[in-house]
């Protein structure tokens, strides 16, 4: 018997790293920083128990759902802490902390942005207003404990007069009054200044550069079992997705098709174009922008190039793609089923080749090896999809480049924040948001209590969904990296270095084509005019005729030999 074969579709292995790059360690940190991050990823990534996950470029996504799901748990903690002073609060002294309550709810009002839109006569009465409740609280607070004081004075003759105003403010019972609602605050502010260190402190500990990961675990079986299988999904090369099949490569900055008849350059008979050995063509030549014979400083040392798949995700559940164990899309291709997809190119798999220039730089020096400037990280990253199918005696060309913007400066706390600051930026933080904190903690509390217990019974139930129906759309909706990244991009650097790629992958991927049709005896000229035509950025040129900007157009004319225009 021979050798087992290896399988066609499968789900890869994950191994951890290491270390955790830039990239990764800022999306760790960002649902310390942005509780709706992590609310958006765990309903994507978790709770779609059967959905793919899009391959992750230049990220590890396992640890940032547990970061997620770890920083969920953080929350939950502080406001079942506010929450129990404010019952606490409402027991002891109701007044006092309804009237705190009250006056925070207003405060709180005047500080959003509704408020601010509000015509400038009905902003100054609100304060007006405000200023009046204020007034009049504490004026009944010191009339209080006057009259009680007063009263007790004049004797026993007042007694019953007196029981009424000195009960609640008088000796013990009035300090206690007092006393309560200024513990609790300060209970409360503690509380909230120690959670935000607390998360701080794992933002420049274990999310710091360089440290090996300290990935959180979880205390349910079946969000592990659901984190494995993410884990292993994100390291395939096939993409399952209904809407957007370069989804996590980034947003698309430029792209072109083309149809062309494989006519010889002579002869009436078409020719066979080998889309393997052209694919194979186009790989190398990408990989050439790295070649060991280019000076140093002309190489482009971290380009790559890879196989990739898209497939449709509304998929049945007996369908070869689906793995029968885990249930869910298997995201590895083979070799073998790599050629067989670019053979048959009107199936439901789509073969792209992935180019990916990745945001790390190389660095600067001298001729003479002086260092002038370290590898930097440029915060995006270019990515180029070919697609090349010989159909009908035609060849069609596909090609799309997308580009990854920057992480977004929030959460890009996680580098810029000095350990020594944390305490700080947490206090200011707690003072910023303190009388929000005492409004909604009890309604973050309950918001984060059911998603917390509803979490299991949100995974069957999408579990069921899709063995309850024939076909089920296993897609992801979107990426864990674009939800967190800045768009448009604002930084020159980063605009330029896009367009410039964008135009190297443009440029080889049209020569290498053209180059090899023309081996092959293919007329090119139907090539070359589609190609001419093909737009980047502002600037279009078909033949003589040439737009800039889209309403500035120059037309050349071209004479014959020895006439003047």
């Amino acid at each position: 018997m021979g050798e087992p074969q290896p399988p066609l579709l499968s789900m890869p292995s994950y191994v951890p790293g290491t270390t955790l790059n830039d990239a990764t360690r800022q999306l760790c940190g960002a649902p310390y920083l942005d509780p709706d991050f992590a609310n958006d990823v765990i309903r994507e990534v978790v709770e779609a128990e059967r959905k793919a996950v899009p391959p992750s470029y230049g990220f590890d996504l396992d640890p940032v759902v547990r970061h997620c799901l770890r920083a969920r748990r953080l929350l939950l903690i502080r406001y079942a802490i506010v929450t129990g002073l404010l019952v606490i609060g409402l027991c002891a002294a109701s007044v006092a902390t309804v009237g705190w309550l009250g006056l925070c709810a207003v405060i709180v009002f005047l500080r959003s942005s509704a408020y601010k839109e509000l015509p400038r006569g009905v902003r100054i009465a609100g304060l007006a207003v405000l200023a009046g409740l204020i007034f009049c609280f504490l004026g009944y607070l010191l009339l209080q404990v006057v009259a009680a004081s007063f009263l007790a004075d004049l004797g026993p003759s007042y007694s019953s007069y007196s029981y009424s105003y000195s009960s609640p403010f008088s000796g013990s019972v009035g300090a206690f009054f007092v006393g309560v609602p200024i513990v609790l605050a300060i209970g409360m502010f503690v509380t909230l200044f120690l959670s935000r260190r607390q998360a701080y402190d794992i933002l420049t500990t274990e999310l710091a550069p360089g440290i090996p990961p300290v990935v959180p675990r979880g205390f349910n079986a079946r969000v592990e079992w659901r984190l494995g299988v993410v884990a292993a999904m994100q390291r395939g090369n096939i993409c399952v997705q209904d809407t957007d099949p370069y989804a996590g490569a980034g947003f698309i900055e430029h792209s072109w098709s083309f149809a062309i008849t494989l006519r010889p350059a002579s002869g009436e008979e078409r020719i066979a174009v080998d889309t393997v050995a052209l694919n194979q063509r186009v790989h190398d030549a990408v990989i050439g922008l790295r070649d060991q014979k280019l000076r140093e400083g002309e190489r482009i040392p971290n380009i790559y190039v890879v196989p990739y798949v898209a497939a449709d995700g509304n998929r049945r559940g007996d369908d070869p793609l689906i793995d029968p164990q885990t249930r869910t899309p298997r995201t590895m291709a083979s070799a073998e089923t790599i050629q067989a997809i670019m053979g048959s190119p009107q199936g439901g798999l789509r073969h792209y080749l992935r180019a990916v220039i990745p945001a790390s730089g190389k660095e600067i020096r001298t001729p003479d090896g002086r260092l002038v400037l370290p590898a930097q990280d440029s915060g995006i990253g270019v990515t180029a999809f070919i697609h090349l199918a010989a159909e009908g005696g035609m060849l069609y060309t596909e090609f799309v480049c997308t580009v990854m913007p920057q992480v977004k400066p929030l959460y890009q706390f996680v580098d810029n924040v000095r350990p020594e600051r944390v305490p700080t930026h947490a206090l200011s933080d707690t003072l910023r948001n303190f009388l929000r904190d005492n409004i909604l903690g009890p309604v973050h509390l309950a918001r984060l209590g059911w998603d917390t217990v509803r979490l299991p019974s949100r995974m069957a139930r999408s579990g069921r969904s899709a063995d309850d129906f024939r076909f089920y759309d296993y897609g992801a909706h979107f990426s864990v990296r674009e939800l967190a990244s800045q768009r448009p991009t604002v930084k020159f650097m980063q605009v330029l270095d896009a367009e410039k790629y964008v135009k190297l992958l443009d440029r080889v991927v049209n020569e290498t084509v053209l180059d090899y049709l023309a081996e092959q005896g293919v007329d090119t000229a139907e090539f070359r005019a589609a190609v001419a035509s093909v737009s980047i950025d502002n600037a279009t040129f078909y033949g003589g005729q040439q737009s800039f900007g889209g309403r500035n157009t120059f037309t050349q004319h071209n004479m014959p030999g020895g006439s003047r225009a």
